[in-house]
């Protein structure tokens, strides 16, 4: 398991414009981070994954279990 998350977070981090990349699971485990992105962020980023899966149940999409959010974080100056 360990080897597919590597392959994950290196193919993702190689992305053009990415900076950081972390994969947390659904108790916000930090399983694996790349970049800028800090293991310690966990925790919030799984908190953002539940609460965005709730507005998407809220909206009425039809959602499997296994269907999980993507978080994408933008910043800088404009």
């Amino acid at each position: 398991m360990e080897t597919g998350i590597n392959n994950i977070l290196n193919k993702l981090t190689d992305s053009e414009g990415v900076l950081g990349v972390l994969i947390a699971d659904e108790h916000g485990l930090c399983l694996g981070a790349r970049g800028i992105a800090k293991a310690s962020s966990a925790g919030f980023i799984a908190s953002i994954a539940a609460h965005a899966k709730e507005l998407t149940e809220l909206k009425g999409d039809a959602i499997s279990k296994d269907d999980t959010p993507t978080i994408s974080v933008e910043y800088g100056n404009k």
